[in-house]
């Protein structure tokens, strides 16, 4: 079984388990759509806790990664299942390139950072959430299991680059935030007159 034989039949598997059970697929619809959002507000939680620095790296490992993963997929098309008629499709989505997953690549550059930074609590939690994200993908009928993978391996790799560059990256980032406080500070004399 070569490797596209093998990457349908698991998704005519996975995605087998939709449309049998209603709040199984709300949760999995939810999932795939939403839990993405966890991302913005999690950095501005991080932005607003005082820890700017960290925040900015987050954000910069999601940013790359997902500019990778476009880019690949603007150079590589592989249709969706649901382009060639396979599976159950439980949400609505362009036809364009499913390779790499956009949303697992993201969610992944996001969660990979606490785990290199070993802040090990928040970073099982979301790669935790990482992982269900692009099983749910798979779920819903919008990927295959090798953009899932294609995704994770966007995001690892991106993000242990940025890891092996911290010290260059950090000292960028703790120059933007420096003068992010002297704006805020400018701002707060310019309040009291």
């Amino acid at each position: 079984m070569n490797f596209e034989n093998f990457n349908v039949h698991l998704f005519k598997e996975i995605n087998s388990l939709a449309g049998n059970n209603l709040y199984l697929d709300m949760f999995m619809i939810f999932s795939a759509q939403y839990l993405i959002f966890i991302i913005p507000i999690y950095l501005l939680y991080l932005w607003f806790r005082k820890d700017k620095e960290f925040s900015l790296y987050v954000f910069i490992s999601v940013l790359l990664s997902l500019s990778i993963s476009m880019g690949i997929g603007a150079f590589y098309y592989h249709p969706r299942p649901f382009s060639i008629g396979l599976g159950t499709t439980l949400i609505n989505h362009s036809p364009d390139s499913s390779f790499p997953s956009d949303h697992t690549t993201t969610i992944f550059a996001f969660a990979l950072p606490f785990l290199f930074f070993k802040r090990y609590r928040e970073g099982i939690v979301f790669v935790s959430i990482a992982s269900l994200v692009g099983f749910s993908r798979v779920f819903c009928g919008v990927h295959f299991p090798l953009d899932i993978v294609g995704g994770f391996v966007v995001a690892l790799m991106t993000s242990f680059i940025l890891y092996i560059f911290k010290k260059p990256l950090f000292f960028w980032i703790s120059k933007v935030t420096d003068e992010y406080q002297n704006i805020l500070g400018k701002i707060k004399i310019l309040k009291n007159y």
